[in-house]
């Protein structure tokens, strides 16, 4: 098993709304020689895959500025600073969709990109979920809410129209632990 690098320096490069660039100088414990790494550092994540009780998943349409186009995902956002995990879910799904949820579980979380990112995503189930009022979304969102029959997520899936890596890994995990296993 390969040995953890060590870290000779760690450097911010730039601050932006949502992450943090740094510069760091590992040293190879294999070769002794140095490598330089950048690393985006960001808050932790949530995302919620939500299911009514008649068999659908409340899922989200909006705009993705990387991929400049309109995407079918699940629930999710940044957890506040200081926030509880089940509360920014609760939060997020209630913002982006206007639905609650009447039994919730953690679905364990996930490393969206180890190679240079230093945050988490944190999955969640809600289970029971029903339209309590309006969307609250913030001045960057724009959102529309579809509720998807639940038989069709692997067809979603496969035909690429759900392509968002983390709401496909999210997908994943509600599988196994409806399969029976569990999910950390």
């Amino acid at each position: 098993m390969p040995d953890p690098w060590k870290k000779k320096s760690s450097e911010v490069l730039s601050e932006h709304r949502i992450f943090t660039l740094l510069r760091e100088l590992f040293v190879s414990p294999r070769t002794g020689r140095d490598l330089d790494a950048t690393i985006v550092v960001a808050p932790d994540w949530v995302n919620i895959v939500a299911r009514t009780d008649d068999g659908r998943c409340v899922m989200i349409r909006q705009y993705r500025f990387g991929t400049d186009l309109v995407t079918l995902e699940i629930p999710g956002g940044m957890i506040d600073d200081g926030e509880l995990l089940f509360d920014a879910a609760r939060r997020e799904l209630r913002e982006e969709t206007g639905y609650e949820a009447a039994r919730w579980s953690s679905l364990g979380s996930i490393a969206p990109n180890p190679a240079f990112q230093r945050n988490r995503l944190h999955i969640f189930l809600a289970e029971g979920c029903t339209l309590v009022g309006e969307q609250q979304q913030d001045s960057g969102e724009d959102i529309e809410v579809v509720l998807i029959e639940s038989t069709r997520i692997d067809e979603l899936l496969a035909a690429g129209e759900i392509d968002h890596a983390l709401v496909a890994v999210a997908f994943q995990k509600a599988c196994l632990r409806d399969r029976g296993h569990d999910v950390v």
